[in-house]
Order: C-alpha cells, then structure tokens, then sequence
C-alpha cells in the first residue's frame, strides 16, 4: 500500500494526474469486432482483373510495348521528332509544304497505335501486331505520310507550286485519317475478331489454292499478316526509299547540300521499317522479340539524326536562338524564293503510281506465299533463326547505304528510285 502511495505521489510530482472517472469507474466492456460477410469471388474477381489493368496502363505508355524495352525507346524518340519538326519548318529552308505536312501527318500514325493497341490487348488478348485489321488500319496511316512526304518534294523539285501546297491532298490524307478512327472504333461492334483480316483479305488467296502451290510447305498460322497489310508495309518501304531520294534531289533544287545529310538522317528509319517487315516475315514469334526492340531503337536513332540533320539545315539558312523568342520584331516573315534550278521527273504521275502499285502487290504476294517454303521444323521461316533475322534487317539499309556513298563519291543520283 505504502508503496502505491509513493507511486501515485510520484506522477503527481511530474504533473500527471489520473482522471477520477478512471479509478471510480468500471472499465466499459470491449464492443467485439463485427465479421464482414464478404463474397471470396469479389476478390477472385479483381485478382482477375488486375492483369488488364495494367496491359491497359501499359498500352497508355506506347501502344502495345509500353511495359518493355521497346516502349522506353518509343517514348524517348518522341521529343527528338519535334524537335525535327520544329527545325525543318524553318521557313527559310523551303521545306515543300506538302512534304512538310507528311512529317507531320506522322504524329496521327503514332497516336493510332495507342487506341489500336488498346483494343487488341483490352478485347483480343494479343499484340496489335497479331490483330490484322487493327494492324492495317493504324499502318495505312503511315503509308499516307510517306506518300505526302514524296509527293511534296516531288511537286517542289519540278516546279509545280500547286503540287506543292498540296491543298486538295491534305484533306483527302485528313479524310482517310477519320475513316481509320471510325473503323478502329466501330470495328469490335461489328463483329471484327483478332484475326479479321485488313479490308476483310482483298486479294488473299483461299485455303485450297495456297496448299495446291508446288512450294508450299506448312499451311500459315493465324496471325500471319493478310496481303493487303503486306501491301501496306510494302509500299511503306518503297515510299521511304522514294522519298530519300526525292530529298536527295532536293540538295540541287535549293543548292544546299545540307539536305543530303537529311537522306542520311532518314536512313535509320528505314532500317525500323525492315526491322518491323522482318518481324512479321517469322510470324511475330515472342523468340525474336529483339526485332521489335531493335525496330524501337532504330526508330530513337532515326529520329535523332532526323532533328541533328533538320538543324544543320536550319542553321545554313540563317537559323539562331533568337528565332526561339515569340517577340523579337527583327526576324523578317518575307521567305526566299526558289532558285531557278529545277529537275523534271522522268515518269509522269500516271507512270510512277503504276511503278509503285505493281511493285506493291508483286513484293506483298511474294513474301506472304513465298515465305511458305521456308518452314522449319516449326513451321517458322528458317526456324525463326535469329542470325538470318538479323541479317534480313541489316542487309537491305547496308545496300541503300551503299549507293548512297557511291551517290556521294560520283555526284549522282543513287539507284534507290522506283524502276
């Protein structure tokens, strides 16, 4: 007793004191916890959907890549395409408008594969690659940039300002635009599934006819690419190569050289597209998923040398940092005229169009049947052997490098153009 005494006085020393209440009441009794009655499916059910969540969280970073190596090298090739942009429209490099534009327009093929690759993991469960029709719809949006690119220097180079300005052809470009967003909108409503093919397979030969072919070895899996989506790729590359060429050219309209460096810049770009061409050659296998990062990388390499090229550009033609100053009065608005030199094209429009859509179709149902005697042991072109792969993505922008060089050396025309 004495010692709870001390005790008690001793806390009273520290300036504690004890509330009356808690020594004169009882303690209130403990209320016990209530048990929820929970459904266990509700927690299967977002353990279930918690993958979507984030593919789709993953998709929203770059299309379908966003979670991988090649989605961090898509999302970095972003800001050094602006920065392209905005130095080749330098107003005194003389960008043709219409080519212009085409660089442009490529922002809406990049902003496609986000709702395109959205649909494909969120509805399918598949990459945007193995989806045919989403697959062609966003990749028609691409051939249309490289179609606008080439046409605009063509026009500039031979003198057709009209061609160059291009009025009518933007809003046809914007048109197909709204119509690729309606299809990829409208088209999971529709009844379209993963493997519907682009423009519902125009031009595919039927079951029956492929396995008669005296070459074919294995009958081609689900997500190979339908022809018209290979036309699309196709026609891609040739449209690329055409228009390194065109800017080539370009160099002699304006008499500065700078712009060669500008067909180098586009070099590595055109590596990306074989690199993607060559991924869809082996059925986009996940064993040589390094294709699509390389593509990836080869696309932040591409954009890069696009921005440095687009700056030497701008500085040959009188670029400097105070054009980055909204209010400096002193930069004149009035744009140079064109010298005199002009290169007339050898083929007329009618020509090349036929050039480029016979070579298309030829190139498109050469590889979609051809590739079919090349199965290996699973079925895959050479096994999915990642060396011939490699070499498939090297080999082609090598020779094009090449002539380029030997273009260099002779002072011509490379003979990367259309036949």
């Amino acid at each position: 007793m004495l010692r709870l005494l001390a005790l008690l006085c001793s806390h009273a020393a520290l300036g504690f004191q004890l509330p009356a209440a808690a020594v004169l009441r009882p303690a209130a009794p403990r209320a016990r916890p209530r048990m929820l009655n929970v459904d266990p499916q509700l927690f299967a059910d977002a353990s279930a959907t918690a993958p979507l969540i984030n593919q789709i969280g993953s998709t929203l970073a770059f299309s379908d890549q966003g979670g991988n190596l090649a989605g961090v090298f898509f999302q970095f090739s972003l800001p050094s395409y602006l920065a392209f942009l905005y130095f080749i429209g330098y107003e005194k490099n003389r960008t043709p408008k219409l080519g212009l534009f085409g660089f442009q327009f490529l922002l809406l093929f990049v902003i496609s594969t986000i709702p395109t690759g959205i649909i494909s993991k969120a509805t399918y469960g598949c990459t945007l690659a193995d989806a045919d029709w989403l697959h062609g719809s966003a990749e028609a949006l691409l051939t249309v940039t490289n179609l606008l690119i080439a046409a605009g220097f063509r026009a500039a180079s031979c003198g057709d300002t009209a061609g160059e300005e291009g009025a009518l052809t933007r809003k046809v470009a914007l048109g197909l635009a709204a119509l690729v967003a309606l299809v990829c909108a409208s088209g999971t409503s529709l009844g379209f599934g993963a493997h519907t093919p682009f423009m519902f397979g125009v031009g595919n030969l039927d079951a029956a006819t492929v396995a008669a072919l005296p070459w074919v070895a294995h009958a081609e899996p689900a997500n190979a690419l339908s022809l018209p989506t290979w036309a699309i790729h196709s026609s891609s590359v040739f449209e690329w190569l055409f228009a390194m060429q065109l800017v080539w050219k370009y160099a002699s309209v304006t008499g500065n050289e700078k712009w060669k460096g500008l067909t180098w810049g586009m070099l590595p770009l055109h590596a990306s597209g074989v690199a993607a061409c060559t991924y869809h050659f082996f059925f986009n296998p996940s064993s040589l998923q390094f294709l699509v990062e390389l593509q990836a990388f080869l696309t932040l390499l591409g954009n890069t040398t696009l921005a440095i090229a687009a700056i030497r550009i701008a500085l040959s033609n009188g670029w400097t940092l105070s054009e980055l100053n909204p209010f400096d009065k002193s930069k004149s608005d009035k744009e140079e005229a064109l010298p005199a030199l002009r290169t007339s094209p050898a083929d007329n429009e009618f020509v090349l169009f036929a050039q480029l859509f016979g070579l298309t179709f030829a190139c498109a149902y050469a590889v979609k049947y051809g590739e079919l005697a090349l199965g290996g042991a699973d079925g895959s072109p050479f096994g999915a052997n990642p060396i011939v792969a490699g070499l498939m993505v090297l080999l082609p922008p090598a020779v094009v490098a090449y002539s380029y060089i030997g273009a260099s050396e002779g002072e011509k025309s490379p003979t990367t153009s259309l036949p």
